[in-house]
Formats: structure tokens, sequence, C-alpha cells
């Protein structure tokens, strides 16, 4: 199996709508959680305030599956992959989600993001230190249920 990773960000299209936020990452967390590790994909998926940041890692097939399944989903406006290719390891080894608590990420570090001239390095860093300092799930895919 190639290991893939995919790495991109996107606007929270729900975040600034009607709909229910709370509603909607329960929503995005149940299926994060129950698809995600069957299909041996690990990652994050990072909320940076109206912005998605997410890094899946799996195989090609699994990884494309779910992408496509993120396009289609009206949660999400303009997708933008800042990286997709194969790599050697995977950088997160069960997958989680994870909010930007402003409380507890250290006050050095920066609160706005250029997303448009953003790296795929950059930004992996920004979802790994949000999920440090904000996690809210997590399923490790050698255990059938935690969060």
């Amino acid at each position: 199996m190639f290991l893939t990773r995919l790495v991109y960000h996107s606007v929270a299209d729900f975040m600034s709508g009607s709909r229910n936020v709370s509603d909607e990452m329960g929503r995005i967390l149940s299926a994060g959680l129950r698809n995600s590790p069957p299909e041996g994909l690990t990652g994050v998926l990072a909320v940076d305030g109206d912005r998605f940041l997410q890094v899946l890692e799996g195989s090609r097939q699994a990884v494309s599956a779910t992408f496509r399944r993120i396009a289609r989903d009206s949660a999400h406006r303009t997708l933008e992959i800042v990286f997709c290719g194969e790599v050697n390891e995977r950088y997160f080894d069960d997958w989680s989600l994870a909010i930007l608590n402003e409380e507890t990420l250290p006050a050095a570090e920066g609160r706005d993001v250029d997303y448009g001239h953003i790296t795929a390095d950059g930004l992996v860093e920004r979802a790994r230190r949000i999920r440090e300092t904000g996690l809210i799930a997590r399923r490790d895919t050698m255990h059938p249920v935690s969060s």
C-alpha cells in the first residue's frame, strides 16, 4: 500500500450561517469517528475560527474517496488542497477533531494565519498545535472507542 497524505483547508460555511454550529460539529465528529478508522485513515480535522484544516493519511483509495465526500459536504466551501502525495510515515497515528481554544494556545503563537500563502508544513504544524491545545475528540486506531 502506498501511504498518501492529503492536506487542505476550507472555509467552514456553517460558522456564519443559520445552521446550528454544535449540531454541525457533532455530525462531522460522528462521521469522522465512525468512518475514518475502519478505512485505515488517520489524521486530524482542526477548526481555526471559520476555517477547517485537515490532514488525511491512509491508502490512496481511502484518502481519495474520503476527500470526494468532504468536497460534496455543504459544511465546506473554497476547499484548497495544499499537499497531496505519497509519504513514508504518518504524522498522525489516530483520528481526532480539535477546535482552536484561544485560552490554551500559548500567547506567543499567532492567532491570524494567512491561508492564501500557508505551506503544507505550516498547515500541518498549525493543525498539530490546535490538536495539542484544543482536542475535543480522538479515536485511536488500536482501540474501538475513546473520546
